[in-house]
C-alpha cells in the first residue's frame, strides 16, 4: 500500500493505493494518527485507487473515527468502489463513517 498526504486548505487527504490488510494497516494507522497528533482535525481519505480492504483495515478506519470524535474532527472517504463500498455495507461502516462519490465532494462542507 501506497500512502500519500496533501494538504487543501485545512484538510489532510490521504491518498491510498493498493491493498489495506493485515500486513499494512499498521501503517495506515501510524500515517492516520500521525495526521491527528499533529493537529488535524479534517482528514478525507481517497481510496481511489484501493482495490482490496479487509478487517484490520475496517478497524483502523473505525479507530481513527474514534480519536477524532472528542476533538470535534472528523474523517470522511470518497471514490470508494463498489467491491468495497459492499463491504462497508455488511459491516455498516457507511453509518459511521460519510462517503462521497469524488474527492471535492469530500471536501465542500468540511
Amino acid at each position: 500500500m501506497d500512502i500519500k498526504v496533501e494538504k487543501v486548505k485545512d484538510v489532510s487527504v490521504v491518498i491510498l493505493e493498493g491493498e489495506i490488510n493485515v500486513n499494512n494497516a499498521s501503517e495506515l494507522r501510524a500515517a492516520l494518527k500521525k495526521l491527528v497528533d499533529e493537529g488535524s482535525r479534517k482528514i478525507s481519505v481517497d481510496l481511489e485507487n484501493v482495490s482490496f480492504i479487509d478487517s484490520s483495515g475496517l478497524a483502523v478506519l473505525i479507530e481513527a473515527v474514534q480519536n477524532l470524535e472528542p476533538l470535534k474532527g472528523e474523517l470522511r472517504l470518497c471514490h470508494v468502489n463498489a467491491s468495497i463500498q459492499g463491504i462497508f455495507r455488511i459491516t455498516k461502516i457507511h453509518k459511521l463513517i460519510n462517503i462521497y462519490d469524488n474527492r471535492e465532494l469530500a471536501l465542500k462542507g468540511f
